[in-house]
């Protein structure tokens, strides 16, 4: 079989050879779309470039966020791949169940990777015997006390209370959370960035003021709204708030008139609900490149200090919020 070349990939796409070489030396003056389309066409041809891979991440994933409608950290991961060529790494997501997290299982193939990412939260125990293995490991988008790892995290704090003193200065009052409490360390810190805009307001914050929308395994699950219904709903991710929303007009319950909603992670579900739902853009392209980094740093220098790259986020206002006083969308 003929041995793919950068001409045949050049060829494939319309593109120049001097383009297709300038993608694999990360040529500055190739745009990141140009980039992005000619590394998927060579791996489609299976091209091999000599200096590509460098090293291999088994990047772990667990059971508790693989579901259909999940897309917070099938787009993070995508991220991640982005990265593969320019970082010389090679990354295979591996999924880790349930029982074998409780039992600390590793699949024997993970320890043949040069490094581990554990992409999304998992248990402190299992975190534990993962770090202990003195293999290289990045925690992306969690963090624990006392594990000596690296680690990734969006300000999910700041942001929240960003997110609902928006709601207060828009004349909410009567404010609840839709999330449970230590389903993980995100949510938990989103509910205490609620927490604290409320305090600062001295309004009221009581059990009623919270929702739980997941239930054992943290599956999402059907829940009861108040009787006492707020004006303004802070949802702990945006498919919660996009099935919120649905329940409200089922109920004949109008958003953004009767009930205001906002959302978290700036995911697909904000954009196609109606109205679309306003969020907090959590950076998911720099959470992957600040990860990476953190990686490669970790395996070259076994012995450096131990980071927390915590990265900003940023509101996205939409039309599911209306001022209380005026009665007026965000517009």
């Amino acid at each position: 079989m003929k041995k793919v070349s950068m001409q045949d990939i050049a060829k494939e796409l319309g593109f120049s050879k001097m383009t297709v070489s300038k993608c694999f030396h990360d040529n500055k003056d190739i745009s990141e779309e140009t980039r992005q389309a000619v590394f998927k066409k060579a791996d489609e041809m299976g091209y091999e470039y000599r200096k590509r891979i460098k090293y291999r991440i088994a990047v772990l994933f667990s059971e508790v966020y693989f579901e259909p409608n999940e897309k917070f950290y099938h787009e993070l991961y995508r991220r991640l791949t982005e990265q593969e060529w320019h970082s010389s790494m090679k990354f295979s997501m591996i999924y880790v169940n349930r029982e074998d997290e409780k039992k600390l299982y590793l699949n024997p193939m993970v320890l043949e990777n040069d490094a581990i990412m554990l992409l999304g939260q998992f248990s402190r125990k299992f975190a534990a015997s993962i770090v202990e293995r003195r293999i290289p490991v990045v925690c992306l988008d969690f963090y624990y006390r006392g594990i000596e790892a690296d680690s990734v995290i969006s300000n999910s704090y700041q942001s929240s209370y960003e997110l609902t003193s928006y709601l207060i200065e828009q004349g909410h009052r009567k404010i609840c959370f839709l999330g449970n409490k230590n389903y993980t360390n995100s949510v938990n810190d989103r509910y205490m960035g609620y927490c604290k805009a409320l305090m600062e307001e001295n309004l009221e914050i009581t059990p009623q003021n919270r929702i739980d929308d997941r239930g054992e395994g943290g599956i999402l699950q059907e829940y009861m709204l108040p009787k006492d219904m707020p004006t303004a709903f802070v949802c702990n991710n945006d498919h919660s708030a996009y099935l919120l929303i649905r329940q409200l007009k089922q109920g004949g319950i109008r958003v953004p008139e009767d009930i205001s909603v906002v959302g978290f992670d700036d995911v697909l579900y904000a954009e196609i609900s109606e109205p679309p739902i306003t969020s907090v853009h959590v950076k998911r392209k720099f959470m992957a490149e600040q990860a990476v980094s953190l990686l490669k740093r970790r395996i070259e220098s076994p012995d450096a200090g131990i980071r927390v790259v915590t990265i900003d986020c940023s509101i996205v206002y939409r039309n599911s919020v209306a001022g209380i006083s005026r009665g007026l969308g965000e517009g």
